[in-house]
């Protein structure tokens, strides 16, 4: 096994200096800067940051192992909130790559997996239709951006329950006109509906404390507000995961987690960030199935005493990444095929009857066909990804 040194990504959205897992990550190899946001840590072979063996005169991971991880880990520290966005299949991926590289620059699919290391907020997935039909009836600033008429339409379709490829179809128009207001619309309904809610007695409190918590970071009128309305919100506890598949919309609010997902960094987005929109293809491209919170929730199996693991297959043809949560006191962390990363979040001891110190905040690459031994001072909490393909 190698030490190994990740990269840092300092978007706006990160946590400010030390109180970021990803500075702590960082200051193994640089001076933590109190003012500066520590968003994500890097692990693995992308060619936007690539991840280097401590030990071994500063080699790339990938030059050291001659090929590119089917994978990328990541650690997030969000304190404000990410982009309304969703991630293309491979199809898809494929083309936005050939139309538009600068902005798409793989030509991967990006599935997802997120594991809370605090609590962490998310938006997830579209909500059952009922609740969204509520809100819409409820709000009349959702009638104003989504078409009046339309709303109607979809209230009606759901009191006669037809079929459920209609609703999905009238849905996708509701949110294709709220997303496609004109900014002059939409900052009149946030202004209106911040009037609302902050003058009455509002039934969903929490759904009300998020919109003005998101407006005061994204201020002036984001449209992005309004999808709180049509997602799932969602606060994960520490060793809950979300699993997203392609397609399949969302948005990071707050918290820290563990992230991996296959080896891209497309992202498709339309609201909640400064960044490049393409509000026409993540309408085209999102899936409009209802879920409720515990469908878009992805537990893990415990596979032995120490190790719960956490495996797309089991309910996805996801096979480019699969994690482990390592925890106790002293165990065994298996013996696989392939080389695998492992990042320790919190405790101390040593590896390898002893000859391996490690502490929290560490990063080891372990290579294909190597069991480790590990005792700890005290508890440790470790995630291991790897793939097999």
């Amino acid at each position: 096994m190698h030490p190994v040194r990740g990269t840092v990504q300092s978007y706006a959205w990160g946590m400010i200096g030390s109180s970021s897992i990803v500075a702590q990550l960082a200051s193994k190899s640089s001076s933590i800067v109190s003012t500066q946001p520590y968003a994500e840590y890097w692990m693995g072979t992308h060619p936007k940051s690539e991840s280097y063996l401590i030990d071994n005169d500063q080699t790339s991971l990938k030059s050291y192992l001659n090929v590119d991880l089917p994978f990328l880990f990541k650690i997030l520290s969000v304190e404000t909130a990410l982009s309304i966005q969703a991630h293309p299949n491979r199809d898809r991926a494929k083309i936005l790559h050939e139309q538009n590289p600068q902005e798409y620059p793989d030509d991967n699919h990006k599935p997802e997996m997120a594991i809370a290391l605090t609590k962490f907020e998310c938006l997830c997935a579209f909500r059952p239709y009922k609740e969204i039909n509520e809100f819409i009836q409820k709000y009349e600033q959702l009638q104003v951006l989504c078409n009046k008429n339309l709303s109607d339409q979809f209230s009606n379709a759901m009191n006669l329950n037809v079929d459920l490829s209609i609703q999905q179809s009238l849905l996708k128009q509701l949110y294709s006109n709220l997303m496609q207001s004109s900014p002059v619309v939409i900052s009149q309904c946030v202004a209106a509906h911040l009037q609302l809610i902050s003058s009455t007695t509002d039934s969903n409190v929490e759904l009300s404390r998020l919109f003005e918590r998101l407006n005061n970071q994204y201020p002036g009128g984001d449209v992005g507000l309004f999808s709180i309305y049509f997602f799932n919100y969602i606060t994960l506890n520490p060793g809950e995961a979300i699993l997203l598949k392609a397609n399949i919309p969302h948005a990071y609010l707050h918290g820290q987690c563990i992230e991996c997902m296959a080896c891209s960094d497309n992202v498709v987005r339309a609201g909640l960030t400064p960044k490049f929109k393409d509000t026409a293809t993540l309408i085209d491209m999102l899936d409009y199935q209802p879920l409720t919170i515990d469908q878009t929730k992805f537990p893990g199996e415990k596979i032995s005493e120490n190790i719960i693991q956490y495996d797309p297959r089991r309910i996805s043809n996801i096979d480019d990444f699969i994690v482990q949560e390592i925890k106790g006191n002293n165990g065994v962390i298996n013996a696989i095929d392939k080389p695998s990363l492992m990042v320790i979040i919190q405790g101390q001891g040593t590896m390898n009857e002893g000859k391996v110190p490690f502490d929290e905040a560490s990063v080891y690459l372990i290579e294909k066909q190597t069991s480790i031994n590990f005792k700890a001072n005290t508890n440790i909490l470790a995630y291991r990804a790897y793939s097999l393909i």
